[in-house]
């Protein structure tokens, strides 16, 4: 009798538990194949859609923010893109203290090419 009750308690935590695990974390089920039917049907639908779809595709702009960035950085940003470039030379080398990174240097360069390229792009946007 002393076997059965600890068997039922412990098929009942079991439960419990298990009930609790699949509550907090889901169970993701697959999706069931579809049927050979449905999917001429679909490709049948697909085909017909897709011709006015790339009659609608416009080609899109060129991006000339990365042109501006690069001319931002190479002429306004000077100073700050030859600090950051020393500093990646000298950890790159291992002369650095350990853990050093140009996390400083990159924020002052992008704060720099930033200021510097936001006013250019939007003029050339509107």
């Amino acid at each position: 009798m002393a076997t059965e009750l600890t068997a039922a308690a412990e098929s009942g935590s079991t439960s419990f538990f298990s009930s609790l695990a699949s509550f907090l974390l889901p169970t993701a089920h697959a999706e069931a194949p579809a049927e050979e039917g449905d999917k001429d049907e679909e490709e049948s639908e697909d085909k017909g859609d897709d011709a006015p779809e790339e009659e609608e595709e416009e080609e899109e702009p060129e991006d000339i923010a990365p042109a501006i960035r690069e001319q931002c950085q190479t002429t306004e940003c000077v100073q700050p893109a030859k600090h950051f470039q020393h500093c990646a030379d000298k950890v790159e080398a291992g002369k650095g203290w350990h853990g050093e990174d140009c996390v400083e240097e990159l924020f002052h360069l992008m704060h720099c090419v930033d200021a510097c390229a936001a006013p250019k792009v939007f003029k050339k946007l509107a």
